[in-house]
């Protein structure tokens, strides 16, 4: 009986032992840091019970592709004055279709003990009419989104009230959100990515939002409950997000869907996960990127080099290196591209000025 009683005492110390704790890694918000996202809509995925599993999501190979880069502070981002303290992580995005250009940027606050969500803004213009549309929000209180260190079975509320504008135009809308979020670390063991395969905490997330606005012509007062899970892993942050079916009735949401929204990072710069490597002898350079007054572009000699806005139009070429590009009062912030041609090779890289 001492005997087995000594084994069930070592098979408890060794599951202890198994679990990960997720620490604050600040690799993971230095400016120039970017991540992909791939967003596949209707997943099919089963979550499984709480404690010990493997979580493979390399099947979903297809989806949304959307990257991501922490950037510098600039006063000129707009409405980033409006957060309740100065961001010190500032997230930005820009995608490019047929139809529309989307900009936008998250404000957050990072300490080695918590993060906050502070607020976002966000833009998109149809490129065939001119329209713009743009939405921005900002917490007017709120409690810590994460807590570190992480571990398993470790319980924690959010809690944030946030108001937000939508406008288009001479149209505007503004509406308040309540959001409360219950977090259980609920999970443990691998998540296997298209980066590779990490050790990672899961943390089931019930979600409770109210939305309220008193506008006479689009009233609404609505209340909606969902569960989510999230994966996060000590390399790369949060990894994976599993959102299910929302509840608008008032009843209780289901925790146990196997169909939803799937978010997967795919790429990492902290982790080392580089685009394709050219040659040294025909290596670009530019920095400092994100820049607000000038970037230096370095490149091997006898290469033209051509910088480019998302409309494709060539604003600069020059065929002398270095060169310093420094944008006059007619170039609007957003991401350019530096294009440097030598014989048949072409190589392309993305450079964010802040004005």
């Amino acid at each position: 009986m001492r005997v087995f009683k000594l084994m069930l005492l070592f098979v408890s110390i060794s599951l202890v032992f198994s679990q990960t704790t997720i620490s604050y890694n600040s690799a993971l918000y230095d400016v120039g840091v970017e991540f992909t996202r791939r967003t596949v809509n209707d997943a099919s995925f089963d979550p499984g019970p709480s404690g010990e599993g493997n979580f493979d999501f390399t099947p979903f190979t297809t989806g949304n592709e959307n990257t991501f880069a922490s950037v510098v502070y600039s006063a000129s981002i707009p409405h980033i004055g409006d957060c309740s303290v100065t961001p010190n992580y500032i997230l930005y995005h820009e995608g490019i279709s047929d139809t529309l250009y989307i900009e936008g940027w998250g404000f957050f606050n990072v300490e080695t003990a918590h993060t906050e969500g502070l607020g976002l803004y966000g833009s998109s213009e149809d490129t065939s009419s001119g329209t713009v549309s743009e939405l921005w929000g900002f917490n007017t209180s709120y409690t810590p989104s994460t807590y570190f260190p992480i571990n398993y079975e470790d319980t924690w509320t959010e809690i944030t009230e946030s108001e937000w504008t939508a406008a288009q135009g001479f149209l505007s809308l503004d509406f308040v959100n309540n959001d409360t979020i219950y977090n259980t670390v609920d999970g443990y063991g691998q998540v296997i990515l298209p980066s590779g395969t990490f050790q990672a905490l899961r943390v089931k997330k019930l979600h409770a939002t109210r939305s309220v606005c008193d506008n006479f012509l689009y009233p609404w007062d609505t209340m909606k409950r969902y569960f989510s899970y999230d994966w996060v892993t000590n390399e790369a942050g949060f990894v994976v997000t599993f959102e299910g079916p929302k509840d608008s009735t008032g009843g209780v949401p289901d925790s146990t869907f196997t169909t939803g929204k799937l978010v997967i990072q795919i790429s990492n710069s902290a982790l080392g996960i580089k685009e394709k490597q050219v040659p040294a002898s025909f290596e670009l350079k530019a920095y400092p990127n994100p820049f607000n007054s000038s970037c230096k572009i370095e490149v091997h000699t006898g290469t033209k080099i051509e910088i480019i806005d998302i409309n494709g139009r060539i604003i600069s070429a020059s065929n002398k290196t270095p060169i310093i590009w420094q944008p006059d009062e007619s170039i609007s912030s957003g991401v350019y591209l530096v294009r440097a041609t030598a014989g048949n090779e072409t190589i392309t890289k993305r450079i964010i000025y802040l004005r």
